[in-house]
């Protein structure tokens, strides 16, 4: 059942010469075969709403078209509006890498649950830039649009020994951005932030890392632009690049 309160009218403003309106009616997806009727009776306000059994309809966008018929048995001129169908509270959802959708991963969520999947992403993946593509599906069976996100991906990292592979998520980033270390060997590491000027921006000292390690760094006090990640080993540095949007 889908009870969409869409607009109210005037009807005062859909009247002529002191008609009133006494029918409307409206379709969905310009298919009249879904064609509905609903009698009125005169007010000063029209409260219009879909409450009939629209679970068929999937979770994109979708047009609904309402029609007016008042006491001169004339209908007005169709009014479209775009609505998208509720999936329901989350139950699952779905991630892959690099559009290959094949190879997904699911799995189920809870009320209120949290999604780490920076932690969850595989490791030993080609070094370079890759996309995260995640969608949700609600408890009716329908599946979200999928939303995808850029990260780096490096390995053999010649300059952190110890060190088989590192995250950067996501690359761009907005407010949050994370670092994953997968380490064969327990060390400390040192993280700097430096902008285009060469100034340190964030610093993170006193990181331990051992197998895969994730920490969060919040840009919300950084503008826009591109920053250099450096990380120091205990038996070297190596630094890359991200923005920040």
């Amino acid at each position: 059942m889908l009870r969409t309160t869409l607009l109210i009218l005037s009807c005062a403003a859909l009247t002529a010469q002191a008609q009133t309106i006494t029918t409307y009616r409206w379709w969905v997806d310009d298919d009249l075969a879904t064609l509905t009727t609903t009698p009125v009776a005169p007010q000063a306000d029209l409260d219009l709403q879909v409450t009939e059994d629209l679970s068929g309809l999937d979770g994109a966008f979708h047009t609904i078209t309402w029609q007016f018929l008042d006491s001169d048995g004339n209908y007005s001129v169709p009014y479209t509006t775009y609505v998208t169908r509720s999936t329901g509270p989350v139950g699952a959802y779905s991630w892959w890498i690099d559009d290959d959708i094949a190879n997904s991963v699911t799995a189920p969520i809870g009320p209120n649950a949290v999604v780490d999947l920076v932690a969850d992403l595989p490791t030993g993946i080609t070094s370079g830039t890759h996309v995260l593509t995640i969608r949700f599906q609600g408890n009716t069976g329908v599946w979200s649009v999928p939303l995808s996100s850029e990260f780096s991906f490096y390995t053999a990292i010649d300059e952190l020994p110890g060190v088989s592979d590192l995250l950067v998520f996501p690359n761009p980033a907005t407010e949050q951005l994370f670092l994953r270390v997968d380490a064969t060997t327990a060390q400390q590491l040192a993280i700097e932030v430096l902008d285009a000027q060469g100034r340190a921006v964030l610093r993170q000292g006193g990181w331990q890392v051992s197998g895969t390690t994730l920490q969060a760094f919040d840009l919300n006090g950084l503008a826009a632009g591109t920053y250099q990640l450096r990380v120091q080993g205990d038996a070297g540095g190596w630094s890359t690049t991200f923005v920040k949007h």
